[in-house]
């Protein structure tokens, strides 16, 4: 995986369709399709390619997408 951030984007982006055009400190709560649908689909992008499941807790508590690469790096084996 990779290390930084700007790195680890573009397959975030390509997973959630949501976060195509955001910057890694882009408000996720100002995105227009951030929604419920979004959270399960970043949870199954993180099943799925991760091998974990993140709680919906978790997810909501992340603020950026900065902050969801964080939730996946913690649970990097």
């Amino acid at each position: 995986m990779p290390e930084h951030d700007e790195d680890e984007l573009p397959g975030l982006r390509a997973a959630v369709d949501v976060l195509a055009d955001v910057g890694l400190d882009d408000s996720l709560s100002a995105l227009r399709g951030w929604d419920s649908l979004a959270v399960l689909i970043f949870i199954a992008h993180c099943e799925q390619v991760r091998g974990f499941v993140p709680t919906g807790a978790q997810v909501r508590s992340c603020r950026t997408p900065r902050d969801l690469l964080a939730l996946i790096r913690s649970h990097q084996k």
